[in-house]
Formats: C-alpha cells, structure tokens, sequence
C-alpha cells in the first residue's frame, strides 16, 4: 500500500488521470448514478474533421477526448495542447509568455503569434469573449458562455496553418 501512495504522488498527472479514471469506473459500478446527471458531449471541427468529445477533469484542466484518441486540452480560457486530429502527432503544445502565444512540436518553436487580452461582450444568451490576435493575418479566438456560466463554444487558432479548431457543446 505504500509503494502504491508513493506511486501516485510521485508519478506524476498522466499516472494519476489513469488511475483516477478507473476508480471513478469502478465506483460507478458499485454506486447508482445521480438521478438527473448531465453528461455533456461536445463536437470537434477542424476544416473537414469531425469528432464527438467527452470533456474530462484533470487538475486544473479540462481535456476533451474522443474515441479515435484525439485530446485537446483546454485551461479555462486558451487551449494549451492538442494531440491526434489527423494531423497533430506529435503533440502541439501552445504557451502564451505575455503577448505571445508560441506554438511548440516536441519543444521546438513552430510559430509565434501576438494576442491581446480577452474582451468581454454581453450577447443575448449569455457572454462572448474574443481575443484578437495576429500571425501573418489577423484572427479572433472566441468563447461562449451562456447565462448559467458554462462554456458552450470554444473557437481558436491552435497551429500555423491559422485554421480555427472548433468546439461546441451539443445540446
């Protein structure tokens, strides 16, 4: 039991999202959900990919998986990495250092763009956040949040090519 606690403590976020999974799994089995629950699912476009996601909690992070082993991570307001989609392997992985937003592939520097802060617009179902940035043109990220507070679209350029991925909560 103890190599087992020093396991998890010292192995980092990957070893404790797998084995966090399987014991939600397993108490899943042995307790009945919660009447009511919502399981949300989202959609994944990229130009002319489509997936289905289902948004997962790890720390601070949510990580939005799919079947075909697609992952974006999202951290509240930017998207930090994303990894499959056909054409991200290896991983992308974006940092913003100030007003730079640098887009890295296996810790070398792909691309640099230039993003102001986040502005907030009241619309009639809730919020719209949008981040305007600039590359070899100038592009908008964008965040919907609906009148309960949670995020129902997420639009944002995440590599060079300047293509917008698309998430959307699906209703």
């Amino acid at each position: 039991i103890t190599c087992l606690v020093l396991l998890l403590l010292l192995g980092g976020c990957q070893y404790v999202q797998v084995q966090s999974s399987q014991l939600s799994t397993m108490k899943d089995m042995f307790s009945p959900q919660a009447e009511g629950a919502v399981i949300s699912h989202w959609e994944l476009q990229l130009g002319g990919y489509v997936a289905d996601l289902q948004p997962v909690t790890v720390g601070k992070n949510t990580v939005f998986v799919s079947k075909k082993s697609d992952t974006i991570t999202f951290d509240g307001w930017k998207i930090t990495q994303v990894k499959g989609l056909n054409s991200f392997l290896p991983a992308w992985e974006i940092q913003d250092i100030g007003r730079e937003r640098r887009f890295l592939v296996r810790g070398d520097l792909i691309a640099t763009h230039y993003c102001e802060n986040w502005v907030r617009l009241q619309i009639a179902t809730g919020t719209r956040f949008e981040q305007a940035c600039r590359a070899s043109q100038p592009y908008t990220n964008i965040l919907l949040v609906d009148n309960l507070g949670m995020i129902t679209s997420i639009v944002q350029v995440v590599d060079s090519s300047l293509m917008p991925v698309q998430l959307r909560l699906k209703h």
